[in-house]
């Protein structure tokens, strides 16, 4: 294998292949993404069917602070994965770190590392932009990662938690600090869609679909996904099919989300497909495992819920109450 790895092999040789010899992965990346975590362990759990790589994280671009739908759903990600998941933020006293470092463990031991241009992101990994790597000595690459660790804070502790950028809702606007960029920028929040919760075309909730997906069968009767019209479906708004993104909704409730089915016509939550059943239930006020009719979104006031493309892997999500459509 060559010393350089180019981009089309980037993602299997650096995270993938390496995990059928190895058991932790300790990264330093100057940003990372929850939807890169997911996809990540997914694709290791899909080719080689090991559900338990350890992945220790530190994320270095964070003395400026992190977007909160990413620091919400990370917390999730700890709290789901029951300690094969850690990740840190580098601490606001200390300077920010662009590195991105990867290292594989076995019994502790450094056995294999790689030093990368791409962040521990979707879009370092997988999008078409130009990302190269090269192996480099696992001992100091760990040495390096160890170092790091006395200057930064588990994200699920309380001082992580005042890191986050806020979304200012009473202007519409969300910051976040991007990949190109150091400070923290104003997002347009013109970049919206609004989906229906209901069939515009028969003027009712789908009796076996959307909210009430779950209501047939055997089914766990709160699952439930949102449907993406056609035009939006293939305006590249969201991201290709399969994919994994955060979502945040405008009361705090973090989501991993991924487009599916034919035509990339739904949002839904692989994780567990009753999280949105059971978001929008108790927010209509429907009882969990009820279905859910067209009369409850008319009572709440509003059948469509609101995305805004914050980057390619987060969207903030709004379903406020009394909204005239």
């Amino acid at each position: 294998m060559s010393s350089i790895i180019l981009k089309d092999r980037l993602f299997d040789e650096i995270l993938v292949k390496p995990a059928q010899n190895y058991d932790t992965l300790c990264i330093v990346s100057g940003f990372a993404t929850p939807s890169m975590v997911a996809h990540h362990l997914e694709a290791v759990k899909e080719t080689y069917k090991i559900e338990d790589t350890n992945i220790k994280l530190i994320i270095g671009m964070t003395p400026n602070g992190i977007s909160r739908p990413h620091h919400e759903n990370f917390i999730k990600l700890v709290n789901e994965k029951g300690g094969s998941f850690e990740c840190s933020y580098i601490n606001s006293n200390s300077f920010p770190i662009h590195t991105k470092l990867y290292t594989w463990l076995k019994n502790g031991e450094p056995m294999q590392a790689f030093l990368a241009t791409a962040n521990y992101t979707l879009t370092g990994f997988k999008r078409p932009q130009d990302e190269i790597a090269c192996v480099c000595n696992p001992t100091e690459a760990y040495e390096y990662y160890t170092s790091k660790i006395d200057n930064s804070v588990y994200c699920t502790c309380d001082e992580a938690h005042t890191m986050t950028v806020e979304p200012l809702k009473q202007q519409r606007t969300y910051l976040r600090q991007s990949e190109t960029q150091e400070d923290i920028t104003a997002i347009d929040t013109s970049n919206s869609v609004k989906l229906p919760l209901f069939s515009e075309r028969d003027n009712r909730v789908q009796i076996h679909g959307g909210l009430n997906w779950g209501q047939r069968g055997k089914r766990e009767p709160n699952q439930a996904y949102i449907l993406i019209p056609s035009k939006i479906a293939h305006s590249g708004f969201f991201p290709p099919r399969g994919e994994q993104f955060s979502v945040l909704t405008e009361d705090g409730f973090p989501f991993i989300c991924v487009v599916a089915q034919d035509g990339d016509k739904a949002i839904h939550t692989p994780n567990n497909n009753s999280e949105l059943g059971e978001y929008f239930r108790n927010k209509l006020g429907v009882p969990l495992g009820a279905p859910v009719s067209l009369e409850d979104l008319d009572r709440y006031g509003n059948r469509y819920v609101t995305f805004t493309k914050i980057d390619e892997e987060e969207y903030y999500m709004e379903y406020p109450p009394n909204t005239t459509e």
